[in-house]
């Protein structure tokens, strides 16, 4: 699907809106629940809102097609999660986003030869930009606490993130942001049911919390960027999401009074100028060659 110059701008301000809430998350998750619950109670709950919705709106549908790249779509949900997750708990935030933010340069760069994705010179150019940028933020080397199998653990999420969206991009076209949420949404809480129980079962007290995750920045949040995401590059969607960590030092000084410093501040700047300049660049007309099928 080629996104129109103006729908294209539309929907990377849309995805944009999106990462400066996901942003937030880490206010919610702050707590003693194990990594592997935590995100079965996200998906689970995401995926119970949505097929809420689906069905008020009889939107709600059984896929015939792409079924083989929805489960494994809903694989790697689960294994990005986990990994990113415990990847925080072996090192810190700074170091696991500064390496989960290589996932999509890697998705950007397998966007051409797989997805037959011709990437703007202007969007390596803003890929760049926000990467710097995002360095500037976490700023990995000022702090300690780094381990090997945290590394490695932080390395898995971004390969795992740059994976989802290379094989989610084609289901999200085909069956739309709304039917892919759910699928692999679906997926991931059946192979982590076990993990949800427990998080129920003995960490009842933070239900709010597991109701905010899971309906608003797992399930509606999963299908809006399904959705967009379907109408962009993946070079460009690669590149708006790098607002993500910009946006949490923003949150982090409106809800936990932690002041950044002016690298922190910069970095936010670069990443935001790389957006604009991804969100303008021209969507190609014609694609490289046929897309692979995985």
């Amino acid at each position: 699907m080629i996104a129109s110059p103006r729908t294209q701008v539309g929907a990377a301000a849309t995805l944009a809106t999106l990462a400066i809430l996901w942003g937030a998350i880490p206010l919610f998750v702050r707590n003693d629940v194990p990594s592997v619950a935590l995100v079965g109670v996200r998906v689970t709950f995401g995926a119970l809102a949505l097929i809420g919705v689906a069905v008020a709106m009889r939107r709600f549908e059984i896929p015939k097609v792409r079924r083989g790249r929805l489960f494994l779509s809903g694989v790697l949900l689960t294994l990005h999660w986990i990994t990113f997750f415990e990847s925080i708990k072996l090192t810190t935030i700074a170091i696991a986003l500064a390496l989960l933010y290589l996932g999509p340069i890697g998705a950007a760069i397998l966007s051409g030869p797989i997805l037959g994705e011709r990437v703007d010179r202007r969007l390596w150019w803003a890929l760049g930009i926000a990467a710097v940028g995002t360095l500037l933020v976490v700023q990995p080397w000022s702090v300690g606490g780094v381990t090997g199998r945290g590394l490695v653990m932080a390395g898995l999420s971004a390969a795992f993130l740059a994976a989802l969206m290379i094989v989610g991009k084609p289901v999200a076209q085909d069956l739309g942001g709304l039917t892919m949420a759910i699928g692999e949404l679906i997926v991931a809480s059946v192979l982590l049911a076990p993990a949800t129980y427990v998080a129920l079962t003995q960490h009842s007290d933070h239900m709010v919390n597991f109701l905010i995750l899971g309906a608003a920045f797992t399930g509606f949040a999963g299908f809006v960027y399904w959705e967009t995401m379907r109408r962009l590059p993946v070079a460009v969607t690669s590149v708006v999401m790098y607002v993500e960590p910009a946006s949490a030092v923003v949150w982090a000084v409106v809800f936990l009074a932690e002041m950044p410093n002016v690298i922190a501040w910069a970095g936010v700047a670069l990443v935001i100028v790389g957006g604009m300049v991804a969100a303008t660049s021209a969507p190609d007309e014609e694609a490289i060659g046929a897309a692979a099928a995985l």
